[in-house]
């Protein structure tokens, strides 16, 4: 859908912006409000700054991120004295984070205090959810940013930016503009994720049946005499883990090396994802020394199974599918199949849905969810004959790459979606559309 475009424009003489209408002004965020920065209590860690039924609530990053834009709730609360010695915010306002994840915008709907990787506009004359949309764009700060150990702002840079500035008679119009049109948007957006969803559970369910049932629904089942697992064909074996391991079950060392920029990928739990293993989420890498004291007690070898066994990601697996040199970590199990186990049967028998409701039963909470390596080790795997288990490898690579061919898809038309939604608050915020006989 094409938009109508004012009658004449003129160059702001900023790069973000270009052209805007000739009748907006063009102006910098500290004219329209001084830009000010949050503030911590420190030590922060210090529970004397903290009370569950505090009056205002305490802002991270990882709250603004799952807010959506308005802040409604956090997971802390300040006490008096912790709120007394940081900046607190009344419902309404608007922040934007300045560290970090760079010129996020959210608008507090809470009482709430905000720390100094946040700056905020106490006297801003117009309505904050203009400004919230010109930072939802991303583009009029980009390239501002100082790197140090991370990209961050400061109140004279986001001071600094010069922002399109319509009259307040457009100004209104813009933003219901807006809102119709993303709401739209954000529909389409959600029925893309709700496909997405639906599909990983089709995923899970084709691979657990396949794994438990097997291929042929007229097969004689008997009972496994375990719950979890529930019947299986009456020829295949039920045993434990640790009978089909070529040798015993073992995990990583459990100190902490030294890491650097290069040497060998050391891999923990946050490069395990989906059946691999993504190297590029590695924790870092280490020395060949360290390397070789590691590999006196477990050398990695294609095709290994790796199970994380502690953390938020327990029970997540993956195989390996390379023959570089690597190490791993102690939340990582390492299963090694034997001649009757095909590494990739075994993988997808620990990715069904049967097996993960195994590794929930038997989850230890100490300061995070774990299973132990003796739990591991005897938790039981319905096995067929090999050939059996090559023909369901063959049928779950078939039809999990459809599953996931769709899945893209998904995740494709979410991402011009999203790419449409920034473009057109773009364009309407700066005025390279006119939205005056548009909203509603």
């Amino acid at each position: 859908m094409s938009f109508p475009r004012y009658p004449s424009y003129r160059d702001s003489g900023v790069e973000w912006l270009g052209e805007v209408p000739e009748h907006w002004s063009v102006i910098s965020i500290k004219w329209l409000s001084p830009v000010q920065r949050g503030a911590s209590p420190r030590p922060i860690d210090d529970p004397i700054y903290f009370d569950e039924g505090g009056e205002y609530a305490w802002v991270r990053i990882a709250d603004v991120s799952a807010s959506d834009g308005i802040l409604k709730e956090t997971t802390q609360q300040l006490s008096a004295l912790g709120s007394s010695l940081s900046v607190k915010l009344e419902p309404g306002e608007l922040f934007v984070s300045i560290a970090g994840t760079v010129g996020k915008p959210c608008i507090s709907a809470i009482k709430a205090c905000i720390h100094d990787g946040f700056v905020y506009f106490p006297s801003l004359p117009i309505t904050p959810k203009f400004l919230y949309r010109i930072f939802e764009c991303g583009t009029c700060y980009a390239g501002l940013g100082k790197m140090g150990t991370q990209l961050n702002m400061n109140t004279d840079t986001i001071g600094s930016i010069r922002i399109p500035l319509p009259p307040e008679s457009e100004l209104g119009k813009i933003l219901s503009f807006l809102e119709q049109e993303s709401a739209k948007i954000d529909a389409l957006m959600a029925e893309q994720r709700t496909l997405i969803e639906l599909l990983k559970e089709k995923r899970q369910a084709v691979i657990s049946h396949a794994v438990t049932k097997g291929l042929n629904p007229d097969v004689p089942m008997k009972d496994s005499g375990v719950e979890w697992l529930g019947d299986v064909p009456e020829y295949w074996g039920v045993t434990p883990l640790k009978h089909i391991v070529e040798t015993p079950i073992t995990d990583g060392p459990h100190e902490t090396p030294d890491f650097f920029d290069e040497g060998i990928p050391f891999v923990s739990a946050e490069a395990v994802s989906g059946g691999r293993i993504d190297f590029s989420k590695i924790r870092g890498c280490i020395s060949k020394e360290d390397h070789a004291k590691y590999s006196e007690k477990y050398i990695p070898r294609l095709f290994d199974i790796y199970m994380v066994k502690s953390g938020a990601t327990t029970g997540v697996t993956a195989i390996v599918e390379t023959n570089e040199a690597f190490n791993i970590w102690s939340p990582l199990a390492a299963v090694r199949c034997g001649p009757q186990a095909m590494p990739y049967f075994v993988l997808n028998f620990m990715r069904s849905r049967n097996f993960q409701e195994a590794i929930a039963l038997y989850w230890n909470f100490g300061t995070q969810q774990n299973i132990g390596m003796n739990v591991l080790e005897n938790l039981l795997v319905a096995l067929p004959p090999l050939a059996e288990q090559l023909a369901i490898v063959r049928f779950l690579s078939c039809e999990t790459a459809k599953l996931d061919a769709l899945t893209a898809e998904a995740e494709q038309a979410i991402a011009l979606l999203q790419e449409r939604r920034t473009a057109l608050i773009s364009a309407a915020v700066t005025g390279k559309i006119d939205v005056r006989g548009l909203a509603r």
